[in-house]
């Protein structure tokens, strides 16, 4: 079962500037493309202090903005939207990658 489904869990993501893929801030201050390797703000505070990391961390990346997201029992985290979900899997992002190398 889901813990915590009214969105208090926050990420922090961007996209990176060098090819657009998404990115996720982990703990210790990278970002990491991994979001089971992002940093969990547990409350509305935390959240604050997570996106000031992320924009001073934005040398590489562009727009860090929070991210909802759910805990699962064993750890694992989704995100909360539909938009956050497709950009977490990758799905749009990997077909533009393509069409742009194939026309390069």
């Amino acid at each position: 079962m889901a813990k915590n489904l009214s969105g208090d869990l926050q990420v922090a993501s961007a996209n990176r500037l060098s090819d657009g893929v998404v990115v996720w801030l982990d703990d210790a201050g990278e970002w990491t493309t991994r979001l089971d390797r992002a940093a969990i703000a547990r409350d509305g505070r935390a959240g604050e202090i997570l996106l000031q990391r992320g924009r001073t961390e934005a040398f590489s990346v562009i727009d860090p903005f929070l991210v909802a997201v759910t805990e699962e029992e064993d750890g694992s985290i989704e995100p909360l939207s539909l938009r956050e979900k497709i950009r977490a899997s990758g799905l749009t992002f990997d077909a533009i990658a393509a069409d742009a190398v194939r026309y390069a």
